[in-house]
Parts: structure tokens; C-alpha cells; sequence
């Protein structure tokens, strides 16, 4: 069982974000949409006037204290139902608002009609601008490349882990706003305007995240405002009861009676019950749209996602080493290993710690003077030179097999054969190559822990 990734209940932003919603749900334009409550917040105002003006309606002034505290109890009532709504709308308030800061913060290079560069704000691009994102930096809006090719990280867009090649023309010139490049550079044209990229529809995907009634929620509704109309009339009636028998009944008490009958609770906990479902999607970083989709979820036996990168991360770990013939295994363990000691991604430490396990000496490396090549999306490899001269490379299969035949090196006759059998594994093979001699291929395989916080 993988390790479960949470996310807090309420942070301090959607704390401070539901404290001023309840208050501003005080609005009896907005109450009159859940009737018990809105009956309850009539019977807060009613109180707190004769807690004010006690001999307003003929009575004493005797029963100021305890009007007070009618007060007190129906006010925090009221207000906790709406605080439980409105942590519902903050959570996709604050995943919005993130966004719209990232959007806000991420920097663009533009390149003026005189060539000169300017760094402005994502915000301020206009369709048909020209910018330059180098590796390491954030796509600042959706755009198409005209010049360079590079690897893209889309996992924050589609959730695929592997990074994806995007070069002028083609079917894979087009790139998204809020995407990263992992490798070299692109010139992009800017081709939609502000408040129309896919990043702000996302943000209005999110922001759209308010809690909707689910059908046993307006069912149940239903019910509680005919219970309530009929404990309204129960009440009322007393009254004249009241004047027959020669009995005085404040008004505060028929406002406490009422509120005791009428199934405030149910009223005021249907919203906490809405969240409960949402809080539990919400934890592992899913967005409920309806509060029906989460009571469908709880039907759901078994479900069927398009690609693996949507509910695994994204780290490639060595797990396995194949050499072609004529090699020995502990032979290509050590150039995979020297090819990946430089290197800090997640791929190339598994490369050196399964190398470890496997008896490789690292140790006895000597790192002073090597060149450490990153890879490119050009070239589709990375590796390491030598201070003696001797060339060490890693990277896709037809990468490395045009390297080995422009040093004037063989193809072996088997490794066509190890890449297709690493490929049906599902893991991704990558081809060692030492000047222009092939050793074997590594296998690397995604990472088993997912997002959902289950092993699959």
C-alpha cells in the first residue's frame, strides 16, 4: 500500500475565507434558499429586537436575559450552517485563487520586432507575441512553436508524467500556458488572448466548484420545510389555546419552542454532510464538481483511466539491466552507473543505487574531470566523457543506434530483440553504449505509488 498524499481540511486561507462568508450568507436573500434555517435566522432577529426592546410587543422587560441568550444560541446556529457552505466554496475559491497567482507571477521573455528581449508578466501577452522559454521555465501562455525543439513537462495539464517533444511544425508545435521545459528552448507565438487560455479555463473549472445539492439532499429538503410548516402551524395554534386557559405566552419561548421542534439540526448539518463526501476526494487532490458525482463515486467498483501518468507520479526507477551478447552483465551495470553518477534525476540516482545492490563499486569512481551530458530533446540522450577519452551514453534506442553507426560502430543482432521485450514489460528501455560499442539495455519502470494513495 503506497502512502497517501493529504491535503489539509481547512487551511488558514479557507478559514479566514468561510469565517467572512458566514457572516456574509446572513443575508436573508440567500437564507430563504434553505427555508429551516431562514426560519431560524426570522427567529434571531425577532429575539434580538426584544432583547433591545423588551417591552416592545406589551411584555415585561423581566425576560431580557433570557431573550439574550436565545439570541446568542440561535445566532451561532445559523452561522454554523453557513460556515460548513461556505468551507465547501472556499476550498475551490483557494485552488483558484493558486492558479490565478501562479498565472500572475510567471514571467515571460519577449522578443520585440527590434530583437531585443523583455521580461514582462504572463498577464500583460497579447495574441501574436513572440517569446522565448528556456529549460527550467514555465510556458507562459498557450502558444505554437516556430523554432527549436524541446522536451515539455504536461503533467499539470494532462497528468502524463513522461515529458513530451514539441518542435516547430507538425502536429506537435502546440503548447499550453502553465506547462514547464525540461530540456533546451522554444520560440513560441502567442495565439489566444488574455482571459482564453487553457489554464484560464481551468481556473473557471475550479471556481465553478461550488457545492451543488445532490438529489437525496433536495429530497430530504423537501421534507424538512414540510416538517417545518406543519411545527409553524403547531405554534401558532397555541396561542389562542393560550388566551382561553388565561395563559401568558412570551414570545421568545414560542420562538424557542418552534426552533426546538422544526429539524434545525438536520437543516443546519445538511451542508456539513455535503463536505464530508467532497473532503474525502478533496484530500487526494480531486475536484468535486457536484455533490452528486460524489455520491455516485460511492457505486463505482472498478475504474478505467486513459493513461497511467493520470493516477501514478511521474519517477522513472531503474529496475532492471540486460546486456546484448557477448557481454557481461557486471560490465554493463558499470557503465550504466557511470553514465548516471552525475546524474540527479530520479532515473539516473535509481541507476546508480540498483547498481549498488548489484555489487558495482562506486567508490571506485573517479569523477574528477568527467563532463556530465544532459539530455536534449535533440539528441535523446544524456551520458558522460571521460577525462580518459572514453564516451559513455544512455538514451532512447534509435538515439543510440545512429551515435554507434556514425563512430563507425555494429549493431548486435539482439538488441532489437531486448528493447521489444523491456517495451512489453511496460518499462522504458534505454540503450548503453560505451564510443561505438552497444553493452545493453537498462530497464526503467514508472514509479507503483499513485496519486489516489493505492497501488495498482
Amino acid at each position: 500500500m503506497a502512502k497517501k498524499e493529504k491535503t489539509k481540511f481547512i487551511t488558514p486561507d479557507i478559514m479566514k475565507s468561510s469565517i467572512i462568508g458566514a457572516f456574509q450568507k446572513l443575508d436573508p436573500r440567500y437564507m430563504i434558499k434553505n427555508p429551516v434555517m431562514f426560519v431560524v435566522e426570522l427567529g434571531f432577529f425577532i429575539t434580538l429586537v426584544l432583547t433591545i426592546f423588551p417591552t416592545l410587543f406589551g411584555e415585561g422587560g423581566e425576560n431580557r436575559i433570557y431573550n439574550g441568550i436565545v439570541t446568542v444560541v440561535l445566532f451561532i446556529m445559523v452561522l454554523f450552517a453557513n460556515f460548513a457552505e461556505s468551507v465547501a466554496e472556499g476550498r475551490g475559491k483557494a485552488q483558484a485563487a493558486t492558479l490565478k497567482k501562479t498565472k500572475k507571477d510567471t514571467k515571460a521573455r519577449v522578443i520585440r520586432q527590434n530583437g531585443e528581449e523583455e521580461m514582462i508578466f504572463a498577464s500583460e501577452l497579447r495574441k501574436g507575441d513572440i517569446v522565448l522559454v528556456k529549460m527550467g521555465e514555465v510556458i507562459p501562455n498557450d502558444g505554437e512553436v516556430i523554432e527549436g525543439i524541446a522536451s515539455v513537462d504536461e503533467s499539470a495539464i494532462t497528468g502524463e508524467s513522461a515529458p513530451v517533444t514539441r518542435e516547430s511544425g507538425g502536429d506537435f508545435s502546440s503548447v499550453t500556458g502553465g506547462t514547464t521545459v525540461v530540456s533546451d528552448w522554444l520560440k513560441i507565438r502567442i495565439v489566444a488572448e488574455p482571459g482564453e487560455s487553457f489554464l484560464d479555463k481551468m481556473i473557471s473549472l475550479v471556481e465553478g466548484a461550488s457545492r451543488q445539492k445532490t438529489p437525496n439532499e433536495i429530497a430530504l429538503n423537501t421534507l424538512l420545510i414540510v416538517l417545518t410548516v406543519i411545527f409553524m402551524i403547531v405554534v401558532i395554534t397555541l396561542y389562542p389555546f393560550a388566551n382561553y386557559l388565561g395563559v401568558e405566552i412570551p414570545i421568545s419561548w414560542s420562538i424557542a419552542l418552534m426552533v426546538c421542534l422544526i429539524p434545525t439540526t438536520i437543516g443546519g448539518l445538511l451542508s456539513a454532510i455535503g463536505i464530508a463526501g467532497m473532503d474525502r476526494v478533496t484530500r487526494f487532490n480531486v475536484i468535486a464538481m457536484s455533490g452528486k458525482a460524489v455520491e455516485a463515486c460511492g457505486d463505482v467498483d472498478t475504474m478505467i483511466l486513459d493513461k497511467t501518468g493520470t493516477i501514478t507520479y511521474g519517477n522513472r526507477l531503474a529496475a532492471e539491466f540486460y546486456p546484448v551478447e557477448g557481454v557481461e552483465k557486471e560490465e554493463l551495470i558499470q557503465y550504466s552507473v557511470l553514465s548516471s553518477l552525475l546524474d540527479e534525476t530520479p532515473e539516473g540516482k535509481s541507476t546508480v543505487d540498483l547498481g549498488r545492490q548489484m555489487g558495482c563499486d562506486t567508490e571506485a569512481f573517479h569523477t574528477e574531470g568527467m563532463n556530465f551530458v544532459e539530455f536534449t530533446a535533440q539528441t535523446k540522450m544524456s551520458g558522460v566523457d571521460c577525462k580518459d577519452g572514453t564516451i559513455v551514453r544512455k538514451g532512447a534506442s534509435d538515439a543510440i543506434k545512429t551515435f554507434v553507426k556514425e563512430k563507425g560502430g555494429n549493431i548486435p543482432k539482439d538488441l532489437e530483440e531486448i528493447v521489444a521485450e523491456v517495451s512489453n514489460l511496460g518499462g522504458t528501455p534505454l540503450v548503453v553504449c560505451v564510443n561505438e560499442k552497444i553493452y545493453g539495455v537498462d530497464l526503467s519502470e514508472g514509479y507503483s505509488e499513485t496519486r489516489l494513495g493505492r497501488t495498482f
